[in-house]
């Protein structure tokens, strides 16, 4: 070996440095590296997992977010058409209160028309009875008490054959 210029001497020395070396970094850097690295991928793969649960829970709430919406949707439109019928019901109640009124209302006025018809059929009747009484003072006062009794009587006689 020294022939190709290799010392024993120096290359046990240089395998023994080597073999400390190795050792050395084995203990003091490969396993310290080794662990910062699986602990880095172990923390990725949490961090992915994590993600993934994340992911799972925003599409969960994202369906609970829109089934909501929807019964929130459903829950207007609902009570939009209770709304709605609560106002036609209203409204055919107010038309017939108003009906109601304004029969009540014609009613009235033809009560009033009657009443007051009734009013000036006596006053008529009234006056008729004074302008005939006045009338009839008038004729028999240019006549003479004869012709006034045949006249009384005569018209005595009409009036008991009409009852």
């Amino acid at each position: 070996m020294e022939q190709l210029g290799i010392q024993p001497q120096a290359l046990i020395m240089q395998v023994i440095n080597f073999t400390i070396l190795v050792v050395v970094l084995t203990k003091l850097l490969y396993k310290p590296i080794l662990g910062m690295l699986d602990k880095r991928r172990k923390e990725i793969e949490e961090g992915v997992k994590l993600t993934e649960k994340l992911r799972l829970e925003e599409e969960k709430l994202t369906l609970r977010r829109e089934k909501l919406l929807d019964e929130a949707r459903s829950d207007a439109r609902r009570m939009l058409e209770e709304a709605k019928a609560a106002g036609k019901e209203v409204e055919k109640d107010v038309i017939a209160a108003a009906g109601k009124e304004a029969a009540d209302i014609v009613e009235k006025a033809k009560a009033d028309a009657q009443r007051i018809h009734d009013g000036l059929a006596d006053e008529i009747r009234k006056e008729s009875a004074t302008l005939a009484s006045e009338m009839v003072t008038r004729i028999l006062s240019g006549l003479t008490v004869a012709e006034q009794h045949k006249i009384v009587a005569r018209n005595l006689k009409e009036i008991s054959k009409s009852n």
